[in-house]
């Protein structure tokens, strides 16, 4: 596992867009298109992290009244399972708690048992469900489920 401290994290803008949309396109095949990422880096906190320079992982966190969203976490292909989604998670989780949220949402494809186990090792819990809610690649008429999962966030923590 690489040592977190290799990492630099810093808040993203809209200055980094390229970088962010190249990422997405060789990282997930249900990438953002470039306007909703514009979008979020102009409205949303978004957080990278890099190695040497290199951007390697984004999260998206969207502020609301008393709940933050994670809208979207994505790591590099080559630098998954290396801890760096769950840094970026628990820094979400901090800021999240900074602006005095009483709970964290998300919604992740059923069939994502990784970030799944992330988010469940962090303490979310799955409270809902979409039905047939994403399309499924190379697959026509198929849908997959959304779970819907929250952190209930405890101030006296972190």
């Amino acid at each position: 596992m690489a040592a977190a401290s290799l990492y630099e994290l810093e808040l993203l803008d809209a200055a980094a867009l390229d970088e962010v949309c190249h990422l997405a396109a060789r990282s997930d095949p249900h990438a953002w298109r470039q306007e909703s990422w514009r979008s979020s880096l102009m409205h949303d906190w978004v957080l990278g992290a890099r190695l040497d320079g290199v951007l390697l992982a984004v999260l998206v966190l969207r502020m609301g009244y008393l709940e933050t969203e994670l809208l979207y976490l994505l790591v590099a292909p080559e630098k998954r399972r290396q801890g760096l989604a769950a840094m970026l998670l628990d820094q979400a989780v901090i800021k999240s708690r900074e602006l005095h949220s009483e709970r964290m949402l998300l919604e992740v494809r059923a069939s994502n048992e990784s970030a799944i186990a992330l988010y469940q090792s962090r303490g979310f819990v799955e409270d809902g469900r979409r039905r047939g809610y994403y399309p499924v690649l190379d697959a026509d008429d198929s849908f997959e489920d959304a779970l819907l999962m929250s952190l209930q966030l405890d101030h006296q923590q972190g």
